[in-house]
């Protein structure tokens, strides 16, 4: 439901802030005070068309913005942008539109494009009475009414999935058949490449360890010679009177002992003493393991060749295939796969023509089920809802729910043919024949009866809503019924139907009292209210006899504020509203009037 709505310099509103309730809200005041600019305003921020002219003279922008909060299980928390919010959270849409013309959108302070808003409003508002954000104008949702005020929902829920199946296997089996139709060189080609890469047998990683072996195998000798010196110059250093000769440990051992001396004189230098005796022994640890490196240094010019080779191999793999062995590997696996396209092709796509046309069977019998179950729930429904428009003051009124099968507007066109390959002298010799039933109708269509009929996630059949509001017209869809009144009160006859079905949670109307009056006007008055239990419903009326159903009343004024004229709007007091009626029936606020008023609005 809508829970609050906040306009800014839209037409003749500076600022306006209301709160509605969940259930009946009514719109009341003068003709010509701006209700319909309110409704104007709500349709903006749901992505309808805005032009520079509704931005109020001598401002930069207006803004609107709705907060809304569907019940955790309605699609929009599904279908927003910002699925990171909390279904019980509230959500805000936002719409600037700047006196250039330009808008921008936002959905809980991120910005949103016009289409997202546009995709969300269809999900949350009906607006009826002008042309725009009608979910009944669009066909596309007829059928899904009709299913869900029928039962048919599973059935068709079952038909998706068939139709899911049956486009994957028919992609699958156009991938195969291009595979197989490659030409006998990229056969070649892709034998060559597997046979090359399964040979060089390549470990992820292995580029980076041969490397560092190869530079140690290469460089043995320096690194032989190196370590000895360095242990040389720790331990085993020559002894002579030269004492830059003598080794690091011993020089240390003898510095070692003479700070020894100093401690017996001096207690304080033992913490350097027992210091240089702990380097003393890490740098004996340290000359222990350059010796046993030294011995351990591997002079190996073999295996540096075959690292080398290695590596070189490694490198022409790099240039073929990929820029890391990761690479490399992975045009392997497509390579493998291809490879294996072309040898089992032929009994792959024998396979999918098979699961193509088991498919196509169970779909065939099933959309022919669901047609005939459509076409008696279309029956009862367009009953129901020709009730509902005599109640309406539409006695004329025909009311037809069409379901009819989508011809395959293909048919004509000829037939593809399917590619099969023989084996012939070990290689692939390609012909044509003809291609199975499946093949036949493989652009989203089945053969039914002899017939070919379009085939979607919702079966084979068209379902529109048809209306003759006159003794003598023919039926016409929805959309093009002229008249606002007569809209408002078809779609009000449709939701009191289809209400419980129908997940859209907030409807709004406008001249739904255009050409009633009296006891008719009293029926729709009720019939909002009863809707009202199901959906919140926000409404423009005229007569009282439908006002005083509100759950929650609204008057808006035109008032001079200065030297400009604004449109305000206020929610209105138990006493207010009794006056609104009374001016309403056109009366004056007389004892006589007022309580008559009181009487209704207690009734």
């Amino acid at each position: 439901m809508i829970e609050a709505l906040s306009i800014r310099n839209i037409a003749l509103i500076d600022e306006l802030e209301l709160e509605f309730a969940p259930g009946l809200n009514i719109f009341t005041g003068e003709t010509g005070a701006g209700k319909s600019v309110i409704l104007k305003s709500v349709g903006l921020v749901l992505g309808e068309r805005a032009t520079a002219d509704i931005v109020r003279e001598g401002t930069a922008a207006a803004k609107v913005e709705v907060g809304v909060a569907p019940s955790p299980q309605h699609p929009f928390w599904a279908a927003s942008a910002a699925a990171v919010l909390d279904a019980d959270d509230t959500a805000i849409l936002t719409r600037q539109i700047n006196a250039n013309g330009r808008s921008r959108c936002h959905l809980n302070g991120q910005m949103a494009n016009l289409r997202q808003l546009q995709a969300l409003g269809t999900l949350l508002v009906d607006i009826h009475g002008q042309h725009e954000h009608q979910s009944l104008f669009r066909t596309e949702t007829h059928v899904k009414l009709l299913d869900d005020f029928g039962d048919c929902s599973e059935m068709r829920k079952q038909v998706g999935k068939l139709y899911q199946h049956r486009q994957k296997l028919l992609n699958e089996v156009t991938q195969v058949t291009q595979a197989v139709q490659a030409s006998e060189r990229e056969k070649e080609r892709l034998e060559f490449e597997c046979d090359e890469l399964a040979a060089a047998n390549l470990v992820e990683g292995e580029d980076e360890a041969l490397a560092a072996e190869a530079r140690v195998l290469s460089n043995a000798e320096t690194l032989f010679d190196t370590a000895n010196r360095v242990y040389a110059q720790l331990e085993s250093g020559r002894r002579t009177r030269d004492a830059s000769e003598r080794a690091v440990l011993e020089l240390l051992k003898t510095v070692s002992k003479s700070l020894g001396k100093l401690c017996e004189m001096d207690a304080s230098l033992s913490d350097v003493h027992e210091r240089l005796d702990s380097s003393l022994y890490e740098i004996e640890d340290i000359a222990a393991h350059l010796r046993q490196y030294a011995a351990g240094v591997e002079f190996n010019p073999m295996r540096l060749a075959e690292v080398t080779e290695r590596l070189e191999l490694l490198s022409k793999l790099r240039r073929r295939y990929g820029n890391t062995i990761e690479e490399i590997l992975a045009y392997h696996a497509d390579a493998s796969r291809q490879l294996q396209a072309l040898h089992f092709g032929t009994e792959r796509i024998e396979k999918l023509n098979a699961q193509i046309d088991e498919v196509t069977q169970e779909a065939q019998q099933l959309c022919t089920a669901l047609s005939a179950k459509r076409k008696q729930v279309a029956k009862r429904l367009s009953v129901l809802i020709e009730r509902e428009l005599r109640t309406l003051g539409m006695d004329n009124a025909r009311f037809i729910v069409a379901v009819h099968p989508k011809e395959d507007e293909n048919e004509d066109e000829n037939e593809d043919e399917n590619v099969v390959i023989d084996n012939v002298d070990d290689g692939l010799r390609l012909h044509s024949q003809p291609l199975s039933n499946a093949w036949r109708t493989r652009k989203n269509a089945l053969q039914i009866d002899e017939k070919r009929y379009a085939f979607g996630p919702d079966g084979i059949d068209a379902v529109e809503f048809l209306i003759a509001p006159n003794v003598g017209s023919e039926p016409r869809p929805i959309a093009k019924i002229a008249s606002g009144g007569e809209i408002s009160r078809i779609m009000l006859a449709l939701k009191t139907v289809l209400v419980q079905v129908d997940d859209i949670p907030t409807l709004i109307f406008d001249e739904i009292d255009s050409g009633i009056g009296g006891k008719v006007a009293s029926v729709v008055g009720k019939k909002l209210k009863q809707l009202a239990e199901f959906s919140q419903v926000i409404c423009i009326t005229h007569l009282p006899q439908i006002a005083r159903f509100a759950d929650k009343h609204f008057r808006v004024e035109k008032k001079v504020i200065g030297d400009r004229t604004l449109i305000t709007a206020k929610p209105l007091t138990p006493e207010e509203r009794v006056s609104e009626i009374v001016r309403m029936h056109g009366g004056e606020e007389t004892e006589i009037g007022l309580a008559h008023a009181r009487e209704r609005l207690g009734e």
